[in-house]
């Protein structure tokens, strides 16, 4: 049983948070993979923990954990005292509206000076396509993490299938 909610688990994780990002990258969708990742960095922290999915007041926390346990030292340095956690997920969250202090791109705007996570004029770079690379990286963490029973598993309520978001 352990095993089958594992992999249900998983197969959520990469339905929902790596390959509809994708298909929005893939559409030219860069501005709302933001609001996206920002929420899905914020979800893979909920895994990391053992409260429930909808546990309260524990935003900034998932957050930072997801960042800190599956994203590794560059996003840890940029989210000092929840720094991209404000600007980017919370921000982009409830308003839309992007922060002034990130510059946010695709590859076919980077430019030598705007590179992924690297302060340019006293604002962060983030470069769609590379976070998005970050991303699966972390969720590829998580699933060997889920694999060795290192994390709780959580009950998810709907399947990719109920959501009729299959191929």
């Amino acid at each position: 049983m352990e095993k089958i909610k594992a992999e249900q688990e998983k197969e959520f994780i990469s339905r929902i948070f790596i390959d509809e990002i994708g298909r929005l990258q893939k559409e030219g969708f860069y501005f709302f993979s933001f609001i996206l990742m920002g929420q899905a960095i914020e979800a893979l922290g909920c895994f990391l923990d053992n409260k429930p999915l909808k546990a309260r007041a524990q935003s900034s926390k998932r957050f930072s954990k997801a960042l800190n346990v599956l994203m590794g030292n560059k996003y840890r340095a940029v989210n000092n005292d929840h720094w991209l956690y404000d600007r980017l997920r919370n921000q982009l969250t409830h308003s839309f509206v992007p922060s002034k202090s990130l510059y946010l791109l695709s590859r076919d705007k980077q430019t030598d000076e705007l590179q992924h996570l690297q302060w340019t004029d006293d604002r962060l770079v983030l470069v769609a396509e590379d976070m998005y690379d970050d991303l699966k990286g972390a969720c590829k963490h998580l699933f060997s993490m889920i694999d060795k029973g290192k994390v709780p598993l959580k009950n998810i309520a709907a399947s990719p299938a109920d959501l009729l978001l299959q191929d």
